[in-house]
């Protein structure tokens, strides 16, 4: 019984270890994104990231809402082993082609971050393209 709840206890200590991880990660990401921000249009940074194997994140979108883009573009939420937790930004975020969302998935990622106009909504969103 003792084993059982020792290695619950690790298993739980792991898990949280990799949320505090991929948390770090996207803050700084997000940090950078804020800053570009408030600079206003034509703003451009690279920033890396390292994304877990059991993880993916979604910035610009609340979960199982991708038709209301852009009117949710400045939240992101991570995905790990099936759990999700939300997250609120200042700026607001898009893909390389200003349709939709951008998804981070596993591995090294080495990102462009760039202000832009969107044409269609006439908002001020940060672009992410690899």
């Amino acid at each position: 019984m003792i084993m059982a709840l020792f290695f619950t206890a690790i298993s739980d200590l792991k898990q949280n270890a990799e949320e505090d991880s991929i948390q770090t990660e996207i803050a700084q990401l997000v940090s950078n994104a804020e800053q570009i921000y408030i600079r206003g249009e034509g703003s451009l940074i690279y920033i890396q990231v390292e994304i877990p194997e059991n993880a993916e994140v979604h910035m610009g979108k609340i979960p199982d809402e991708d038709e209301v883009w852009p009117s949710n573009s400045n939240n992101y939420y991570i995905l790990i082993d099936g759990h999700q937790k939300m997250f609120e930004s200042k700026a607001a975020f898009s893909n390389t082609n200003m349709t939709g969302p951008y998804t981070i998935g596993p591995g090294h990622h080495e990102l462009k971050l760039e202000t832009q106009i969107d044409n269609t909504s006439g908002m001020l969103v940060v672009k992410i393209s690899e």
